[in-house]
């Protein structure tokens, strides 16, 4: 069935069969894992084949990395370095001129943690890796915050100048970039959202609006699916509408099907209106805070 909208999916991810195990991503440590097997673009038509999207943005799906203090960035950094000879061999039609055509937009991982001076080192390393036709198509970069599960550290890293520093500079360079961000309410802690908050108002404190960083927040920020009269909901829903409040943030409709508890039903068997039906109260939300025109559609393939 053709979409009677052209439909562009915000949120996918990719890899090739040398990348479908733990050396190459350090989350897919059981070979019996689904998601440790090749996933291309080919594959995802095939999946999207109902609903066809007229371009994608793949996202970085988290390279295992080495310890950065051991070894030099191309060294530690050699699976994200691989991601991107992986993405350009694809915009440089290795994998048919279909696919090429159909990724339009790449968030890249980037080192965001480690300072200003190795971040610059990433871009001049990344710039070089991709060749010009794909480095046009590197929109934004992705660090996965919500992986940091200490409060402390997490508050460390974001609230520092070098981080704040890092963040400015994507929109004051020559090539501007959008900043996704990856936090989660359910696994990660409130925490993580209501720090951000604090990260956000440093951000564009006295910034002139043509010089403030895109932001983009990922899968609304992995709810707790419980019950919208809980506590969890009240403070996920302040920070919402906080983030919103900055017209340089944005939010993907995304990620959600993968928090959702087994308890009521069956996530993978369940009627997909069943499905709209359980989230629709945080969905609610998040339109009523950002309205359609700050709200990307995400699938979060595969």
């Amino acid at each position: 069935m053709a979409p009677q909208h052209p439909i562009l999916d915000s949120h996918i991810h990719l890899w090739p069969a040398s990348a479908a195990d733990a050396n190459g991503h350090a989350w897919m440590n059981d070979a019996d894992f689904l998601l440790s097997k090749q996933h291309i673009l080919s594959d995802y038509t095939t999946a999207s084949s109902s609903y066809p999207p007229t371009s994608v943005i793949y996202v970085e799906t988290d390279r295992r990395l080495q310890d950065p203090s051991s070894s030099s960035l191309l060294t530690w950094a050699a699976e994200p370095i691989k991601e991107l000879q992986f993405l350009r061999s694809i915009v440089e039609g290795a994998y048919g001129a279909e696919a090429s055509n159909l990724l339009q937009g790449i968030v890249a991982w980037a080192p965001v943690n480690q300072g200003p001076a190795v971040f610059s080192q990433w871009l001049d390393v990344a710039e070089k890796t991709t060749g010009p036709k794909t480095w046009e198509r590197v929109k934004g970069f992705r660090f996965l915050l919500q992986a940091i599960t200490d409060k402390t550290e997490f508050e460390n890293l974001v609230l520092s100048d070098d981080f704040i520093s890092i963040l400015k500079s994507f929109s004051q360079r020559e090539k501007r970039f959008t900043f996704d961000v990856g936090i989660d309410q359910r696994s990660g802690g409130t925490w993580q959202l209501e720090t951000f908050k604090k990260v956000l108002e440093r951000l564009y404190d006295n910034v002139p609006e043509d010089k403030r960083t895109v932001i983009v927040m990922n899968h609304m920020c992995k709810p707790e699916y419980t019950s919208k009269s809980s506590d969890s909901f009240s403070r996920w829903k302040s920070c919402i509408q906080t983030f919103a409040s900055y017209p340089h943030v944005y939010m993907k409709l995304s990620g959600a099907f993968s928090e959702l508890s087994n308890d009521a039903s069956p996530v993978d068997t369940a009627d997909p209106k069943e499905l709209a039906t359980r989230i629709q109260a945080w969905t609610h939300v998040v339109f009523d805070a950002f309205g359609p025109q700050r709200v990307m559609f995400g699938s979060d393939w595969p």
